[in-house]
């Protein structure tokens, strides 16, 4: 019995000195940043027109009026931003339909996948206007 818990305990630690040791020779702080700064940016530029949108919309405003505001807003705010003309417009407007589709979609009737598609493609149409007449 003495030897059974002898073995059990010398596992133990066996095991928390390999773990510790393994944690010390590999850098763990370098393995977790997997995001680029492209995603980070696409991030912050969604929730900022998310906030903007759905705020419009809780003022009353229409839901291509809200657009426009967001849009013009963002541009402004992120158009100096190393990296913001670069950004795969895709990517971003994927991200946005989500956000605004989940946040505040209820009040402009959109949900589930058809209706974050539907702002996804009117969100770009929209961003190729403002694009042009800048």
């Amino acid at each position: 019995m003495k030897d059974k818990i002898k073995k059990t305990i010398f596992r133990l630690f066996a095991f928390i000195y390999l773990t510790t040791s393994t944690l010390i020779i590999f850098h763990t702080e370098q393995l977790s940043a997997s995001e680029n700064v492209e995603t980070v940016l696409i991030k912050k530029v969604s929730k900022s027109y998310t906030n903007k949108f759905c705020n419009s919309i809780g003022f009353g405003l229409s839901k291509e009026s809200a657009m426009n505001f967001s849009l013009k807003e963002n541009n402004q705010v992120f158009n100096k931003r190393k990296g913001f003309n670069s950004i795969n417009k895709e990517l971003l407007a994927e991200e946005i339909a989500i956000s605004v589709v989940e946040k505040c979609g209820f009040p402009i009737n959109l949900s589930g996948e058809k209706g974050i598609l539907e702002f996804k493609n009117y969100y770009l149409l929209k961003d190729q206007k403002s694009s042009r007449t800048s």
